[in-house]
């Protein structure tokens, strides 16, 4: 069974980005080896980081919300789909505030799993959003497997434009087919991701291990340090 983590990063639970997304969600459930799981990141009242770096010794955050339930979800899953709306040509603070804690970098969250970056947007920056999530995923172990971007003015639904639908669902099918044959990183993919964890992260993490503990028990897990 294939499972997948699907967060709608938009405080809109029906705006143009969860439409895109659950068209996402609906084309994966027919297929019959898969198992998804979708979040409204706005139905948790996730708090701020606090930068106490508890995460990186303990393994998990020491904030009493439910993070940890989605992050968990994440860590079980095969693939993770982001979308997000485009807010003064960024992603919104609800969906930053989970990144900051979902244990994404540092701890190679998404290692060997497949990902999808979505954004929307009215004017500009959505191609910032999707770069940033882009960003994210390689920086965090993952394997790129598709991205969407779409420009339509505000309250109004994607499929107002007919050939958005199947835009959308060929995307979603390569997707899956990308986890399916279990396709590899590509170069740049694979470049990002070295850089990001062996030349800039693991110098630094390797130099206060005790701060660390959790981080290398996990890079231990991997592979990144024995």
């Amino acid at each position: 069974m294939i499972k997948i983590t699907v967060i709608n990063g938009s405080p809109r639970k029906n705006g143009a980005t969860a439409s895109l997304l659950k068209m996402m969600v609906a084309h994966l459930n027919m297929k019959k080896d898969i198992d998804v799981t979708y979040y409204n990141i706005i139905d948790f009242s996730l708090k701020s980081c606090t930068g106490c770096m508890s995460c990186y010794n303990k393994g998990i955050c020491c904030l009493d919300d439910e993070v940890e339930v989605i992050n968990k979800n994440i860590s079980e899953s095969d693939g993770i789909i982001i979308g997000a709306p485009t807010y003064s040509s960024n992603m919104p603070g609800s969906l930053k505030t989970f990144i900051d804690r979902g244990h994404f970098v540092v701890e190679q969250a998404l290692s060997g799993k497949y990902t999808f970056a979505l954004s929307t947007y009215e004017i500009s920056g959505g191609g910032h959003v999707l770069s940033e999530l882009k960003n994210l995923f390689q920086c965090s172990g993952g394997i790129v497997s598709g991205s969407f971007s779409y420009k339509l003015p505000f309250n109004t639904s994607p499929f107002e434009n007919p050939k958005i639908e199947k835009k959308i669902i060929a995307k979603t099918e390569k997707y899956y087919n990308a986890i399916v044959k279990r396709k590899s990183k590509s170069l740049i993919n694979r470049i990002i991701n070295r850089i990001a964890l062996h030349v800039v992260m693991k110098p630094e993490v390797l130099k206060r291990t005790k701060q660390y503990k959790a981080v290398i028990e996990r890079w231990k897990a991997l592979g990144v340090v024995r």
